[in-house]
């Protein structure tokens, strides 16, 4: 199989795969008192290091708080559910992890986005000068899940101080993918996932500045400095530290050759067929990610063909359990029907190679040359 989803999850990497299966052979509860106990929280905090060093902040570690949960969607609920008593300002294109917390907190307030998918700076600025509550927090992705576009942060972040607002990131489809510097950037919170770049399913952290209170969503024991209880999954999380660590040493090679991956991908199916779309492809973008929209037959149905060629893409966020549904990306950014009903997401990983992108170009083509009569 030629995967190309690898926005919905990477393969474990085959280093990362091994440690954990060493550590999960044995009995480590990082609660316990006796040595083995002692054991797996030291493996707990060799990750917490190893995760600050790939995203900036371990020069300033005492700043910043780690704390693991089962999967990003745990960790962005977590900081939304500490600021619903204020103000909530979120961008239009989020994750659904964020943006569906609309459907329990109507309140919460979007920050309309260009047609390239990018925070429209005045459109914060206005509702940030609008807000009336003490209590403000301003949560924009750092790099969109389906079209890899990637929001001016740091402006962002200026902009939102201005106004007393602390600032929250999903960085889920950011980290091992670029250069994530959480303290340049000056977030307040932030949020990574192990299986988006060589980790497992099953370990996610959030990253707190220590200064900030919160105030966990499940009770219980007191892991994770109080803020979230339960026994942590040691050997996902061991793995998501040595999957961080191996993303550092590895970053500036992933990068190229993601990108010369994504180039040669975009160029030769544009050259193929002029009337292609790329979406959010002249704003800055995510080296792994194209988001590509060829007119005249539906995504699922590309999906499937492609499928049947054994090879994996998307069309679009896999955060539906399967289910086929128009990207709110697309209609917040103002693509038109025709171009949105079409958009796949092919997203690769540093394994991928030239010989993949070729097999899907020849096989993209095929099914839109031969089997074309499958209009919409």
């Amino acid at each position: 199989m030629i995967y190309l989803d690898n926005n919905a999850t990477t393969a474990t990497h085959k280093d990362v795969a091994g440690f954990m299966y060493s550590i999960m052979k044995q009995p480590l509860n990082p609660s316990s008192i006796h040595a083995s106990g002692r054991n797996a929280k030291n493996i707990m905090e060799q990750a917490r290091i190893q995760i600050k060093e790939l995203i900036g902040i371990a020069p300033y570690s005492r700043e910043y708080n780690i704390i693991f949960t089962a999967t990003g969607t745990e960790a962005n609920n977590l900081i939304l559910s500490n600021f619903i008593d204020g103000d909530v300002f979120v961008s239009t294109v989020e994750h659904l992890s964020i943006l569906s917390q609309q459907d329990c907190y109507p309140d919460i307030k979007t920050i309309a986005v260009d047609d390239h998918g990018m925070v429209n700076l005045d459109s914060l600025t206005h509702l940030l000068s609008q807000s009336k509550k003490s209590k403000k927090l301003v949560s924009v992705m750092l790099a969109n899940n389906e079209t890899g576009a990637i929001q001016p942060l740091k402006n962002i972040a200026k902009i939102a101080k201005q106004y007393g607002a602390l600032v929250h990131s999903d960085c889920v489809q950011a980290v091992g993918k670029m250069v994530v510097d959480i303290a340049d950037l000056d977030l307040d919170f932030a949020v990574i996932s192990g299986h988006k770049f060589g980790g497992s399913i099953g370990a996610a952290a959030l990253i707190a500045k220590t200064k900030h209170h919160l105030v966990p969503h499940i009770i219980g024991g007191k892991q994770e400095m109080g803020l979230r209880a339960g026994t942590e999954n040691v050997a996902a999380i061991a793995g998501l530290g040595l999957a961080a660590k191996i993303a550092q040493a590895e970053l500036s090679q992933r990068i190229q050759h993601m990108r010369l991956l994504q180039q040669r991908l975009e160029s030769n199916l544009g050259n193929i067929f002029p009337q292609i779309t790329i979406l959010s492809s002249i704003v800055p973008r995510i080296p792994n990610t194209s988001l590509i929209s060829l007119p005249g037959m539906l995504s699922s149905l590309q999906v499937i063909a492609l499928d049947l060629r054994e090879i994996a893409v998307s069309s679009g966020s896999a955060c539906s359990s399967g289910k086929v549904n128009k990207s709110h990306v697309l209609k917040a950014m103002g693509v038109n029907a025709e171009i949105a009903a079409s958009a796949i997401r092919i997203s690769t990983s540093p394994d991928n190679s030239v010989e993949d992108i070729d097999g899907f170009i020849n096989a993209f083509k095929e099914i839109h040359v031969v089997e074309g009569s499958c209009q919409l």
